[in-house]
């Protein structure tokens, strides 16, 4: 990332300061895609977060980062439908490395291996519970694929660990709070009568969550060692609640036979 948070500004016009645990982090740069940037960074340490990835592969900063209805609009249509072939003043270099496989696969992969060479024993990612509607399906398929990677680790010492999460929402994005309380409305009445039907009826059926729960969640995950496999947005909530959650990612399937049987 860019490093350490500095003044941010508002909808106001007014610079705030960053919060004040972002002084209690030691913060450093580097790029996902060059080991050198990081290699030092990651030794002798007990877990690595990998939450690196885009949701589109053009204008994703502008997307993520808008403010106004009329900012987002403006900036998923230009994504959609491509920028205008005349602007000459499109970074079409930076286009052309912002692609799925680089960032929500590869970078992944490459973390993970360079964490497993490491000694490092926990390696979490976030991943996706689906491709978002109007998104390309390719999004989800290459986080699916840097998963295969992660749950049959070359190390076989990493413990990997996979987060699904739905829509997520945080007060740092003042547009995804609206956003999150549709699909509260939404997944509440729909349940789980119609998920993985189509993408957007997946969207709309699937709770969305806090990514304070996200981070609750992930931190739980890496000191319970019992944890480990793909956890669903239903055991990131169970997970953010209850630290000695047991029953969540890999092992909620792990019941005796006959106690299956008994819940059927």
């Amino acid at each position: 990332r860019r490093g350490k948070p500095t003044l941010t500004e508002t909808n106001q016009k007014d610079f705030v300061a960053p919060q004040g645990w972002t002084h209690k982090v030691q913060w450093a740069s580097g790029d996902s895609l060059e080991p050198d940037t990081y290699r030092d960074l990651i030794k002798d340490t007990d877990a690595v977060v990998h939450t690196v990835g885009i949701l589109l592969e053009d204008d994703y900063k502008e997307i993520v980062h808008s403010r106004t209805f009329n900012e987002l609009t403006t900036s998923l249509q230009t994504a959609i439908r491509g920028r205008n072939p005349l602007d000459t003043s499109a970074d079409k270099s930076s286009k052309s490395r912002n692609t799925y496989e680089r960032f929500n696969r590869d970078a992944a992969i490459m973390v993970s291996d360079e964490a497993g060479k490491a000694g490092v024993e926990s390696f979490v990612f976030l991943s996706a519970a689906f491709a978002p509607p109007a998104i390309p399906n390719r999004y989800v398929t290459t986080k699916r694929e840097a998963e295969a990677h992660l749950l049959s680790h070359p190390s076989g010492q990493l413990r990997s660990i996979v987060l699904r999460p739905g829509f997520m929402s945080t007060p740092e994005r003042p547009l995804t709070l609206p956003l999150a309380g549709l699909l509260q409305v939404s997944s509440a009445i729909l349940g789980k009568s119609i998920r993985g039907t189509i993408p957007l009826a997946q969207a709309a059926s699937t709770p969305p969550v806090s990514m304070e729960t996200v981070a609750r969640s992930v931190m739980n995950a890496i000191e319970n060692p019992s944890v480990r496999g793909i956890i669903d947005y239903e055991g990131i909530e169970e997970l953010a609640n209850n630290p000695k959650a047991a029953h969540v990612g890999a092992n909620k399937n792990t019941a005796p036979a006959d106690t299956k049987e008994q819940e059927k």
